[in-house]
């Protein structure tokens, strides 16, 4: 029973190693030992009582593991990332733009481009075609993408 406890233990370990360590072969390692520690454990087990409460056990332990892990992901995103890093965007739009107006400067049929205020933006259409010189105004965005309709 010692040696399954062991087994189930290390299988935890591996999993939490998981969320830090980029490729998934800790996760299907630790799953493996998880599962290998709870079929040898019932099979070595006397009491089906016992068994019932170290599967218990484990699944509150592999819980408990996982949200710790999360809980530990959020204080450092990532093991390679640089502090410098972190806080960092890839892109995105200038809030201060909505509810300005502007011109297509080619056809939306769906995205295409902007002129705001002398400035090129990236724009996606509400719902419909803008024809290239069409008056338009921003209505929101994402990314590095602004939301326009037609005016």
């Amino acid at each position: 029973m010692i040696i399954a406890i062991g087994i189930g233990l290390i299988g935890l370990f591996l999993i939490y190693l998981e969320f830090f360590v980029p490729g998934g072969i800790l996760g299907a390692l630790g799953g493996l030992a998880y599962a290998a520690s709870l079929i040898i454990f019932v099979w070595v087990s006397q009491s089906s009582i016992t068994s019932l409460i170290y599967i218990i056990l484990m699944i509150l332990l592999l819980i408990a593991t996982v949200k710790f892990s999360l809980w530990k992901v959020k204080q450092k995103p990532a093991l390679f990332a640089k502090e410098e890093q972190s806080g960092y965007f890839a892109s995105s739009y200038d809030k201060e733009l909505i509810g300005k107006e502007g011109t297509a400067l080619t056809n939306l049929n769906l995205s295409g481009h902007i002129l705001v205020e002398g400035e090129r933006y990236q724009a996606v259409s509400e719902s419909s075609y803008i024809k290239k010189g069409e008056s338009i105004k921003i209505t929101g965005g994402e990314g590095a993408r602004y939301t326009v309709r037609r005016l």
